[in-house]
């Protein structure tokens, strides 16, 4: 199996070589996939000098934020024939055998359609990021269960077309585009899949992040969703903070 690892990237010098490090480290063979957002840190010449540490390099014309630089990213990938694509981020690590577990995990059980690992949260927090292996639409309506970083077939992510535009809260540049996608996962009925139950992905969190007002995002992404999914059964707890979950999440 193909698999690449697709990431989007704005200035991220400070922290790009160190996830890359945890890729060449990987048990199971992987390509690189990396689209630069228009940053100005000099990220984008780093990497076209480092060409052995990528396999698909761009840079988006003009910026199309995280969720349009993740899909700009998985187009390299799927472009180049990858069977499945990792989802993940310039600043982050995965443990040695992230990718090859996910594998083991989406060819189980007579194939899956993705695979999500737990994610461990390291600097200004240590949570673990747990993912539900049960989740239903009623789950997606409060909070998505599920992290947003995983192993996808090909199938997958070409069925419901990768993240939607339409779900980037207006203003910003990504917020809760993850969620979304989700939505349209199970729309799609690809709802088989596998948990990791072991921290494979390692989240890093900067200072700061987490003091954002998170419930006031929140509420404004479940405004946005019923209007994009009036079919759903959004409920009074939909627009609560924090979540009545079972789960952890990427702060917005």
């Amino acid at each position: 199996m193909k698999v690449g690892i697709v990431i989007p990237a704005r200035n991220a010098t400070p922290y790009l070589a160190e996830m890359l490090g945890t890729i060449r480290r990987q048990t199971h063979p992987l390509h690189t996939y990396i689209v630069e957002d228009r940053g100005d840190d000099g990220t984008y010449d780093w990497l076209k000098q480092n060409p052995d540490c990528w396999s698909g390099l761009s840079r988006n014309r003009t910026r199309k934020g995280w969720a349009g630089t993740l899909n700009a990213a998985a187009k390299l990938a799927l472009d180049d024939g990858c069977d499945a694509i990792f989802t993940a981020s310039a600043d982050d690590r995965l443990h040695p055998e992230c990718i090859a577990r996910c594998v083991a995990a989406l060819n189980g059980d007579g194939g899956q359609d993705f695979v999500i690992p737990y994610a461990q949260q390291f600097g200004e927090a240590d949570h673990v990021q747990a993912s539900l292996p049960d989740c239903g639409l009623d789950d997606l309506v409060v909070w998505p269960p599920l992290i947003d970083k995983g192993l996808f077939r090909r199938e997958t992510w070409e069925t419901v077309g990768g993240y939607s535009a339409k779900a980037t809260m207006p203003g910003t540049h990504g917020t809760a585009e993850d969620w979304e996608f989700w939505i349209r996962v199970w729309k799609a009925g690809l709802t088989r899949y596998a948990v990791l139950k072991q921290p494979l992905y390692f989240v890093r969190v900067h200072p700061g992040q987490l003091s954002h007002d998170r419930g006031q995002w929140h509420a404004a992404s479940v405004d946005l969703f019923r209007k994009l999914h009036p079919d759903l059964p959004w409920t009074a707890d939909s627009g609560i903070w924090p979540p009545r979950h079972r789960t952890t999440r990427r702060p917005a």
